[in-house]
């Protein structure tokens, strides 16, 4: 019997706060401005690993030269899964692109227009990007009115960007939120 779906083809998770760019086309949005900084992985005492992530003006830990990477993380809202989550751009070729787009005087906020991403290849070997803005078109009333942006500096932290704190009327009136 012939198998109508390749073999090795995994259903992208909804559940993830995280864009992962599987092989194909992903439309997305970027929703607002970036944090930047440095990320390395370390070792969890219960064996896993876990991202440590610095800002850019932060000196990282000489012990991960080897592995640290150059991020920058943006909310964006991923047309495919109809939600948003972060994207972490390690890649360098991506981060060009981004930035040659910003500075060209016809494309220039990244938030004024789509961008569709190419993965081909499925190892460090074969893997490319390819980044292609679309016409720019404000984002769509149904779309502004589910999006609640993540706190991107939780990062920093270690800490969840999607959980929300609950602030107290003290906190507001000291940020001047809230009339004192």
């Amino acid at each position: 019997m012939a198998n109508t779906i390749p073999q090795g083809f995994e259903p992208q998770s909804t559940s993830s706060n995280y864009l992962r760019l599987m092989p194909g086309k992903h439309r997305i949005r970027i929703l607002s401005g970036a944090i930047a900084g440095w990320v390395f992985w370390e070792d969890t005492p219960d064996g896993g690993r876990k991202p440590t992530r610095l800002p850019l003006e932060d000196s990282p830990p000489v012990e991960h030269a080897e592995t640290l990477k150059k991020f920058l993380a943006f909310p964006i809202w991923n047309y495919e899964l109809g939600r948003v989550q972060i994207w972490e751009v390690t890649q360098a070729t991506i981060q060009r692109e981004l930035k040659a787009y910003e500075k060209d005087v016809d494309w220039g906020d990244l938030q004024s227009y789509d961008l569709e991403i190419e993965r081909t290849g499925n190892d460090k070997n074969t893997t490319r990007y390819r980044v292609s803005p679309k016409p720019k078109a404000p984002l769509d009333k149904d779309i502004e009115e589910q999006i609640s942006l993540p706190n991107l500096d939780a990062l920093y932290r270690g800490a969840d960007p999607f959980a929300t704190e609950d602030i107290s009327d003290e906190d507001l009136k000291e940020s001047g939120l809230l009339d004192k």
